[in-house]
């Protein structure tokens, strides 16, 4: 009965440091950036809309990094979310962006927001997410495959009132 136990043991310690020297391999694998990019340091923040209607006033240009400015979560009417889906505690915001050609895209942001995209009044599947690329600045990117046209991205569960976002061909 002992040496089973044993073999569990000597097992599960040789099953830790292997993926304790796979993730500190990781970690030095990891580039090192000079300097981290920062695509919306001193650009002005302007506001977000809250309805896909006012979202239409709110736009940002493909390539162009933008700071928007959020409203409580619970005030926004969000086009894939429940009305009053969000939380009081957090915030969000709807823009919109002119697609002129069809082909997938990145959502990316400062922050690890949830973000949404809706073409046509439906939701657009996230294809690819994940961190951005590295030393870009960007905390979070969301990939969606989307067609020539108006495209409402949807910002939500923000922990602060302010996010950078830029959406980029990819």
């Amino acid at each position: 009965m002992e040496r089973p136990m044993k073999r569990i043991l000597i097992a599960g310690a040789m099953s830790v440091a292997f993926l304790l020297a796979s993730v500190l391999s990781a970690q030095e694998a990891a580039p090192t950036c000079d300097a981290v990019a920062a695509p919306w340091a001193g650009v002005d923040a302007r506001v977000s809309g809250t309805t896909q209607t006012n979202a239409a006033d709110f736009t940002i240009v493909p390539g162009q990094a933008a700071m928007l400015r959020l409203h409580p979560d619970h005030e926004v009417s969000y086009v894939t979310l429940p009305a009053g889906e969000g939380e009081e505690s957090s915030f969000g915001g709807m823009v919109t962006v002119r697609v002129t050609q069809s082909g997938r895209y990145m959502v990316g942001m400062s922050e690890s927001a949830w973000v949404d995209v809706a073409q046509g009044g439906a939701p657009v599947e996230a294809e690819i997410f994940g961190p951005g690329p590295a030393c870009s600045g960007i905390r979070k990117g969301v990939s969606f495959e989307l067609v020539a046209g108006d495209v409402v991205v949807e910002l939500s569960g923000n922990l602060v009132p302010e996010i950078g976002v830029i959406l980029l061909p990819n």
